[in-house]
């Protein structure tokens, strides 16, 4: 080959490989971005600035200088800086507070400050309002102090209205007290409608819970809310209410009671104050409502809407008329003593598993059977009122199902409990019968005009709660203790 075609051989070769690396380069530039860039503005000094242009209005706009900074961006997040510790938590207050886990009245003084002995001073102020060792989680309390860190006073709230409170005397000297906070009384209205349960038709409108053993302690004599409630039965109260800043601490007295329904028929109850007499219940016809046995030994209470007493089947098969009467009820439903007596027995007895039996005046004997456990702080020999908690429902024993199993003696032989005629207590006398009527007519009229059924009256709801239907009762009857068939 010649060599200057040689020579042009590999100037070509050259200039394509320095071709290819261009290209190259280029590709990365567009990539990166390095390329892509404006041309820079010239830098305009304050002297070669141009004027600025009017704005809107006749108002100039000044121009920038080359002196301005870049606008920043404000930020847009809400949270600390990166860097930014986050801030501990508030230390809690010694003075004012709540019992803790694992607190204890030394615990809470000493937090405080007080020392060991200051601290059994205390204790011993409060020896006789309160037991320091019976404090419970949440409960409130407050200390004061003076100035060289002496108590001068300690509040422990017990509940909402009762405080145990130890202050300092004049002498030195620490004097512990118990003190009932002043709760203002009003009366409520209430009326409604049955449509599952009492306690639904209550506790579904707003009314407390407890408003529910209120009504059902008043009728006691003459109801059984678990048989004798029906879909449609009416009721309207008047009771009265104790408050506290606006809520409410308890319920006190029953003032009228009217219930109207299909099994129980119409019962009317008034509180009575007799003049220089003691207060009672008596019904409309001025009759004392108070009787020696109550109509149900069930205290009615919350019933589960799934519970179906028809599953509780027998296990001896056996029927013995006249020897007591089943209840069906959920298991813990709580069992009252019907009438005023005496505890005899108290324990396990063969097929009627747990067993309580009472005393009563007359040669009467009430029994109560297949209870799940008993009633705390009784023992044998103890007298209990009418309407007790003795114990909760129960399948112990010979039971395949929860039920109280409730029996009646009477001179040591077994009688039918619905026979027994109940004496009733004292009612109006003759000297008050005018003014009986008067003030019967008045309570009448008031609950009368009470609302259409379903509605309830002026008075506010208390805390509500859930509501679930009442049960059926199975009224079948069981042999003699230890022995069962339903």
């Amino acid at each position: 080959m010649p060599r200057a075609v040689a020579q042009r051989h590999v100037r070509g070769r050259l200039r394509a490989s320095w071709l290819g690396c261009a290209a190259i380069v280029t590709a990365w530039l567009v990539v990166t971005g390095c390329g892509a860039s404006e041309p820079s503005a010239p830098l305009v000094t304050s002297s070669e600035a141009p004027s600025p242009e009017p704005a809107k209005g006749g108002e100039p706009v000044a121009a920038p200088t080359a002196v301005d900074p870049p606008p920043v961006a404000a930020s847009t997040s809400d949270g600390p800086e990166p860097d930014a510790e986050p801030e501990p938590p508030p230390k809690p207050d010694p003075l004012h507070g709540q019992v803790r886990a694992g607190d204890s009245l030394s615990r809470i003084l000493n937090r405080a400050g007080l020392s060991g002995s200051k601290i059994q001073r205390v204790a011993e102020a409060l020896q006789p309002v309160m037991d320091p060792a019976t404090i419970r989680i949440g409960q409130r309390y407050d200390i004061e102090l003076d100035d060289t860190g002496e108590l001068l006073s300690f509040a422990f709230h017990l509940s909402v209205t009762e405080v145990a409170r130890v202050r300092r005397t004049d002498d030195g000297t620490l004097q512990g007290r118990l003190e009932e906070l002043p709760t203002e009384l009003r009366e409520e209205e209430i009326d409604g409608v049955v449509e599952s349960s009492l306690w639904a038709a209550l506790t579904e409108r707003g009314h407390s819970p407890a408003l529910v053993d209120v009504i059902v302690d008043v009728f006691a004599y003459d109801i059984d809310f678990f048989q004798a409630t029906r879909k449609g039965d009416r009721f309207a109260l008047v009771v009265e209410r104790h408050e506290l800043d606006g809520e409410l601490v308890r319920y006190g007295r029953v003032l009228a009671a009217r219930y109207e329904g299909e099994a129980s028929g119409e019962v009317l109850v008034l509180w009575w104050e007799p003049d220089g007499g003691e207060g009672r219940y008596v019904d409309g016809e001025g009759r004392g409502v108070a009787r020696t046995m109550v109509k149900s030994p069930l205290k009615y209470a919350r019933i589960s809407s799934g519970f179906d007493p028809k599953r509780m089947h027998p296990v001896l098969h056996r029927v013995k008329s006249h020897q007591g009467v089943d209840y069906a009820a959920p298991e813990g439903t709580p069992v009252w003593a019907a009438a005023d007596g005496k505890i005899v027995w108290r324990a396990e007895k063969g097929g009627a598993g747990n067993l309580v039996i009472l005393q009563h005046d007359g040669g009467l004997k009430t029994l109560y059977m297949h209870l799940s456990r008993f009633a705390p702080d009784q023992k044998v020999g103890d007298r209990v009122k009418a309407k007790t908690v003795i114990g909760y429902v129960g399948q112990t024993g010979l039971a395949t199902g929860p039920h109280l199993h409730f029996g009646m003696q009477k001179h040591g032989r077994y009688v039918d409990p619905t026979t027994i005629e109940s004496v009733r207590g004292p009612g109006v006398g003759a000297g008050d019968r005018a003014r009986f009527g008067k003030v019967r007519a008045r309570w009448e009229a008031r609950l009368a005009g009470m609302g259409e059924p379903g509605e309830t009256g002026d008075g506010e709801p208390a805390d509500a709660a859930g509501a679930d239907a009442e049960s059926e009762t199975d009224t079948t009857t069981e042999g003699d203790v230890g022995e069962r068939d339903g």
